[in-house]
């Protein structure tokens, strides 16, 4: 058995796709996954499964939403081992508690082409600090995410690809779940 990380996007956000933690903890039970675990209310599984890849787990916790919430929501997944490895390839150094609250992490569904790639390079350094590396976009913000001239870009649309962001803290501890 393998433990991989579900990523959902956008539910309980903002009073929309409500869902209780222990309803989502049932329906990936009742999915055949185990040793189900949730962290906070913004859509981060923890679980163990035999898969057919990390595609068709995907695929198969957006149905069981559809089926179960009745709405659609996309999910990301990553394997334990490539949570580690997001977390050893940060390219930002983190001069302390203060920074880890301004790093975020973007799960992408997919690689960007070297197109996106290159539509993305204005933003690399300006204000705010931005990188792609394999599926993941890392973006180290000088001050609250809210008040980021980045928060106002429209990167999915740039990248071509769906994505959902996790705050560096919420990277470790998912990965301290899955280490458990």
């Amino acid at each position: 058995m393998s433990e991989y990380i579900a990523l959902i996007r956008g539910i309980n956000v903002g009073g929309n796709k409500i869902v209780k933690m222990q309803d989502l903890r049932t329906m990936l039970q009742s999915l055949g996954f185990q040793n189900v675990k949730t962290y906070i209310q913004s859509g981060n599984v923890v679980f163990g499964g035999e898969g057919n890849g990390e595609e068709a787990l995907g695929e198969a916790i957006e149905q069981g939403i559809r089926n179960t919430f009745g709405f659609e929501a996309s999910v990301m997944i990553r394997t334990a081992e490539e949570l580690e490895a997001v977390i050893a390839n940060n390219p930002f150094e983190l001069a302390g508690a203060e920074d880890s609250k301004r790093l975020y992490v973007s799960f992408l569904s997919g690689e960007l082409t070297d197109e996106a790639l290159e539509r993305l390079r204005p933003y690399e350094d300006g204000e705010d600090k931005l990188r792609v590396i394999g599926r993941e976009m890392y973006i180290l913000y000088k001050t609250k995410i809210s008040d980021s001239p980045l928060f106002k870009v429209p990167l999915e649309k740039i990248m071509g690809v769906s994505a959902t962001a996790r705050n560096w803290n919420t990277v470790n501890k998912l990965a301290a779940m899955a280490r458990e």
